[in-house]
């Protein structure tokens, strides 16, 4: 017993450490990146829209036949499990996607300025994350131990997934 009550005291000391390093740390930050993909813009594009969980990638538009519904950018990305509503203010295939979430009050918020710009036979994508941490312990996370570009590492890795795929086909 005497074991469980000291290994308790130590996770909440360590859970009373984190939120106070998250506290002295701007909730605010910007991150930029960018990668070269050996495809055109517009395979890009469709691979990047296609991305619904992020790093994970969102295989159900591959069912799709709608070239309207393969285009759009869905209503909410599932982030951890959860449904996270999002809008893009500013679409223009395949240039510029503006991605931001909606929904007052989360623990990670922020806008995703992503553009496309040919390169010879490449597509250099190029994205700016201007994200709010809320969440002290999150941010404590995030700054130290993820990187303030886990995000955007994360959507590199779904479009270089999504681009390796080969064309899927109905009906199998």
């Amino acid at each position: 017993m005497k074991k469980l009550l000291v290994f308790s005291a130590v996770l909440v000391g360590l859970l009373l450490l984190v939120t106070m390093a998250g506290a002295g740390m701007k909730a605010t930050h910007v991150a930029k990146a960018s990668r070269l993909y050996a495809a055109p813009p517009e395979r890009v594009w469709t691979a990047l829209l296609s991305i619904r969980q992020l790093p994970l990638d969102r295989s159900d538009l591959a069912n799709m036949e709608s070239p309207i519904e393969k285009n759009r950018v869905p209503a909410s990305l599932e982030i951890l499990g959860s449904p996270i509503r999002i809008e893009a203010p500013t679409q223009r295939p395949p240039v510029e996607l503006v991605v931001k979430t909606v929904e007052p009050g989360l623990a990670y918020s922020g806008t995703w300025t992503i553009v496309l710009t040919p390169e010879d036979d490449k597509t250099r994508v190029t994205i700016v994350e201007e994200a709010t941490i809320r969440s002290r312990a999150l941010r404590f996370f995030v700054r130290t131990i993820l990187g303030d570009d886990v995000l955007l590492e994360g959507i590199f890795r779904a479009v270089k997934r999504k681009l390796s795929e080969g064309p899927r086909t109905l009906g199998g």
